[in-house]
Formats: C-alpha cells, structure tokens, sequence
C-alpha cells in the first residue's frame, strides 16, 4: 500500500511526512509560515512568505525563490497543508512540496516539489506538478492522483539517480472501482505493458499482475479488429466465456476492452465495454 500524506488519501488537507528526527514546523494556513528543516544533518533551510511568494533561506543567508502562494477558493477554504516535506526522491534527503492550487471542491490538491540537491545546497525543481503526493517506500515509488469527472488518473514516478522518469499511468475503468487499465514504461519511457487489472488499490499493479478475468454479459458480443464500430469482424464470443483484459479505449468517448479468449485457437480482438460492464456505454 502507498503511504499518503494523511490516513485518508485522496481527500482535503493531507498531513505531513517527516524525515526521521528532522525538525520541521508543522503548518497550518499561510499564518505558520516560515518553517525550518534540515535537508540534511548540519544543514538548515527556512521557508517563509515575502509578500506573495514564497522563497527558502538558504545556508550562508543565499535566497532561492519558491514560487507565488496559491489562489485559496472563495469561501474561506482553510488549507492545511500548504507545505509538505519528505525524501521525495528517494535519495536520503530531505524535499519540499509547495501548494499550487486547488481543484475539483478540494479534491485535488496540487504541489510543485523541491528536491534538495547537495552538490549545489539548493532545491532543483522536480518540474512536474504532482496532485495528492503518495510515497510507496517499498518500491521507491511518487504517486501523483487526482479526479476528473467520475475516475480517477494517476502517474507513479520512479528514480534512477536521483531523477524521476513516468513507470505507470493508471486509470480506473469500472463503475465499482475493482478494474485499474494500466500502462507500464521503462526509465527510458518506452512502453513495456499494458493490461487491465483487477484491483482497488494501483499500488499492486507491477509488471507480474495478470490480466483481470471477466465473463461476456451479453447472448452474443461482436469481435472487432480495433476500438472502432467500422472493423466489425465476423466473430464473436457468448454469454459466460471467461476472457482476458488486455488493454482499454476510451479517447473517442466509446468505451473497448481488448481481449484474449481461449477457446479452440486462442483469439485476441476488442469488444464494446458493454459486454464486460454491466451498464457501460
């Protein structure tokens, strides 16, 4: 399981991740501004607000800015969490992560992270704008979630040296939540896999997860040769032939799964999601 930065992920206000025996004040709201940590032992770094930025006070009295506080919704909003710190690379030293912005009614928290860099003793900009940080220590892994319309998307980040590359996209794909499409990459960014799989939790996915089995709904469902209407072929599979999930489509708006039935000769087509999820468009 990932470790979030509060016991309920994916909801407003996620707590704080220290390092160890690191000393770090805790903040609430702009108000708790500035806080001082050690990235690493013998080092302290202050962050504190000068107008409307925010920048770190570095070692020797040096200033590095940080970037503007976020726009707080109307309403008051309180954030909790407008400074997150963690070893968010993995790496033994101690980052930050900045609060960006705010998103779907407090959902979607976005922070832009810091990693601290000891060759220079200053932060390198991570670059990439993660939302609902996560960390799965056993893998060395950065999730970054968030919501759009009725599913969630996540990119799970790993490290080689100290620098991140995209290891798995994720999206969930059923109504109930158990079914995950996935993409898997390689640190060079070439695709390594694709599969559906069957799971509530896209921290168990890995490059060894099988595909998920599902029984065909419908009397009688169509094989296609693409997520397209127009390769309509001239197979088909029946109500209760177990398949497997092999990828997903869903940028047209239409919904496919591709499939792999084994029955005399092992075929591999796609089928409209309807005849895997029930009420599925």
């Amino acid at each position: 399981m990932r470790l979030p930065f509060k016991s309920m992920a994916l909801v407003v206000g996620f707590g704080l991740l220290a390092l160890g025996a690191v000393s770090f004040t805790v903040p609430k709201g702009y108000a708790k501004l500035p806080v001082t940590f050690s990235p690493v032992s013998n080092i302290k770094v202050t962050v504190k607000q000068q107008g409307n930025n925010v920048i770190a006070v570095l070692p020797g009295g040096k200033t590095q800015a940080l970037g503007e506080l976020p726009d707080v919704p109307e309403g008051g909003m309180e954030i909790d969490s407008l400074i997150i710190q963690a070893d968010f690379n993995f790496d033994g030293m101690g980052d930050v992560g900045l609060l960006e912005g705010v998103g779907y009614g407090g959902v979607n928290m976005f922070y832009r992270l810091y990693l601290w860099d000891k060759t220079t003793s200053k932060f390198q900009d991570f670059a990439k704008e993660i939302s609902n940080p996560t960390l799965t220590t056993a893998t060395k892994t950065l999730n970054s979630a968030q919501r759009s319309g009725p599913r969630w998307y996540t990119t799970d980040y790993r490290f080689t040296n100290g620098k991140p590359y995209t290891w798995m996209e994720t999206v969930v794909v059923s109504p109930e939540g158990d079914l995950y499409h996935a993409k898997i990459y390689k640190p060079d960014g070439k695709l390594l896999k694709t599969l559906v799989a069957a799971t509530e939790d896209p921290a168990e996915i890995n490059e060894k997860t099988p595909p998920a089995i599902r029984k065909i709904l419908p009397a009688k469902a169509p094989l296609y040769d693409k997520p397209d209407a127009d390769s309509k072929t001239r197979m088909y599979v029946i109500k209760g032939d177990k398949v497997e999930l092999l990828d997903y489509s869903g940028d047209t708006g239409e919904e496919w799964f591709r499939i792999r039935y084994k029955g005399s000769r092992v075929v591999e087509k796609w089928v409209e999601a309807s005849a895997i999820l029930a009420g599925a468009q």
